[in-house]
């Protein structure tokens, strides 16, 4: 059995290969004070092999390396590729496919999993928020590219850090904000949801009525909205973790 690992900025999520459906979260916030979670994890079960993405640093990812490779575990961390081959093909737009972030790619192998064959924007929602386009050609699946902008809370914490007098804002949604408060979150929410429907729209240009799929951090508490706006939209908040279960198979079949 193998495990797999999603380093993320913020998160550090990992399953068994063959329960990816089952994640489970260690929240670093870029420190490495979750090691001893990390160690634990390790020593329930013999992993023979531990298949990998990470997005953060690299001082981060090497020192998660050598933990687990000191139980004598090897550690393969998997880029983007020219094309995924499995038990179907994805190829990858990028103009440098490497250069695509690893956990966008194993989420879009994910997604296409649970859908198979179909027009898919796969959103995730964390530190940053990616908005990516996916969909069928001539008997493959692309990965057409993506948008990028500030998650959530990075969006908010801008607001702090950069003005004067702006609080750090927690609240709910309104259509007519009264407070500086629900302002905040309000314009937050409008700004991520702006950027998915411009998304959807662009994809809608081309011909395609893509499903919604909504993955994250921030998924759950996002997803509401989402909702309200899409309501054909799917949350999976494991489709990394399924997509490094996917491309590990490949990669031992290989």
């Amino acid at each position: 059995m193998n495990l797999l690992i999603d380093l993320g900025n913020t998160a550090l999520k990992w399953a068994t290969s063959d329960d990816p459906e089952s994640p489970h979260t260690i929240v670093h916030g870029g420190s490495h004070h979750f090691f001893e979670k990390l160690r634990n994890a390790l020593k329930e079960k013999p992993f023979a092999h531990v298949y990998g993405c990470y997005v953060t640093s690299r001082d981060l990812t090497l020192s998660v390396t050598r933990l687990i490779e000191s139980f004598g575990i090897k550690v393969t961390w998997l880029k983007a590729q020219d094309c995924f081959n499995g038990p179907f093909s994805l190829v990858n737009s990028y103009k440098t496919p490497v250069q695509l972030g690893s956990d966008r790619w194993h989420a879009a192998i994910g997604a296409i999993s649970f859908l198979p064959s179909q027009p898919l924007l796969v959103v995730h929602v964390g530190t940053a928020t990616t908005v990516d386009c996916v969909f069928p050609k001539d008997g493959k699946m692309i990965f057409a590219g993506g948008r990028i902008a500030p998650g959530v809370v990075l969006m908010r914490d801008s607001l702090v850090t950069g003005t004067a007098t702006l609080p750090k804002a927690d609240g709910d949604y309104e259509d007519f904000p009264t407070d500086t408060m629900t302002a905040i979150v309000t314009g937050i929410v409008d700004s991520q949801l702006g950027l998915i429907e411009r998304g959807m729209r662009v994809m809608q240009s081309h011909g395609f009525e893509p499903t919604l799929v909504l993955a994250g951090g921030a998924a759950s508490r996002f997803a509401p909205y989402l909702k309200k706006e899409f309501p054909k939209s799917i949350v999976k908040h494991n489709l990394v973790l399924r997509g490094l279960a996917l491309r590990a198979e490949s990669e031992m079949l290989a």
